[in-house]
């Protein structure tokens, strides 16, 4: 029998029951955009001499499909196809040339058409108004933390919510300091619901534009507060995604919930989360020190002077 079904009239027990309450100091609705002095960036080897003349055949490839310089998309293309851009394709495919060239040429059409990082920021804001995804802070490697809310979608425009997401990596891109190339994830499910999961087919569509166009740019993510439903749907999409990417999905101990015994089973790693994220650098949600509740016109305008309103062209480190 379950006792705590029941309630008590004791003033012991009443308090018991009372949620602690946590000064966390003043709130704040500025987003830490800017990385901190004292990362430490995961650097990719060096290249080998097969893989460097590897990356000198590619490199001569793709700059004879270039578009013309007089092409009004020019300077973005010619900003995206970089020797950062050429080993992160040449990684994603275990350096078979063939591979990578066809996966490559595939994203610059694509990019021709879609013109991810041109999407306009009007167009894109009403699907950020919640918060259910938004850029706070930085972890140790230096990489921009990118914050999931699935609790808090807003929208049930398929088109409009990929294009966000899209236009969320390309800003994330952009909030990378020098020698970052990848992002971190924190998929927060606290009070989700089924009803908030993604689709399938969603999951599946993001998954394509992660691995196909944005090869290399996930470099951890962290799902916090784990519900049922979410394995459910980690089993189905599991068999569509790169075991490097996999891989790379931590779930996170909920400290007052979640034991060693809660690994059984799991393939995927459970981690505690400040072992990767310096707490002034953390939200207070997630255990760090950092106060911050999300507005979206104080966000929406921290981001877009940092990357770029309406857009910037960069080049792709």
């Amino acid at each position: 029998m379950n006792v705590f079904r029941f309630k008590s009239n004791s003033a012991a027990n009443v308090n018991n029951s009372e949620p602690k309450v946590v000064d966390n100091g003043p709130v704040t609705h500025e987003p830490i955009l800017t990385p901190p002095a004292d990362y430490s960036p995961s650097l990719p080897p060096a290249l080998d001499e097969s893989q460097q003349q590897k990356l000198d055949q590619l490199r001569e490839y793709i700059e004879g499909i270039m578009l013309p310089k007089d092409h009004e998309y020019y300077p973005s293309e010619r900003g995206f196809v970089t020797d950062g851009t050429l080993k992160r394709y040449m990684r994603a495919r275990k350096w078979d040339y063939e591979a990578a060239k066809n996966m490559l040429e595939n994203t610059i059409k694509w990019r021709r058409d879609y013109r991810p990082d041109e999407l306009d920021p009007e167009y894109i804001k009403p699907e950020a108004e919640t918060g259910k995804m938004y850029f706070d802070g930085f972890d140790n490697a230096g990489r921009p933390i990118w914050i999931m809310r699935p609790r808090l979608q807003n929208s049930k425009d398929n088109e409009r919510q990929v294009k966000h997401i899209v236009y969320c990596l390309e800003r994330g891109i952009r909030l990378m300091p020098a020698k970052v190339e990848n992002i971190a994830i924190i998929v927060d499910f606290k009070d989700s619901a089924y009803a908030h999961n993604p689709s399938v087919a969603t999951c599946k569509k993001f998954l394509d534009i992660l691995s196909n166009h944005y090869p290399e740019r996930l470099g951890i993510a962290f799902v916090v507060k784990s519900p049922w439903f979410f394995f459910t749907t980690f089993k189905l999409i599991s068999p569509f995604m790169d075991p490097v990417t996999k891989a790379k999905i931590k779930f996170v101990y909920d400290d007052e919930k979640r034991t060693k015994d809660d690994t059984k089973g799991l393939k995927n790693e459970w981690v505690h989360i400040g072992d990767y994220i310096p707490k002034n650098m953390l939200e207070c949600e997630y255990g760090g020190d950092y106060n911050f509740k999300y507005d979206i016109e104080s966000y929406w305008r921290a981001l877009l002077e940092k990357t770029g309103n309406p857009y910037k062209v960069i080049e792709y480190h």
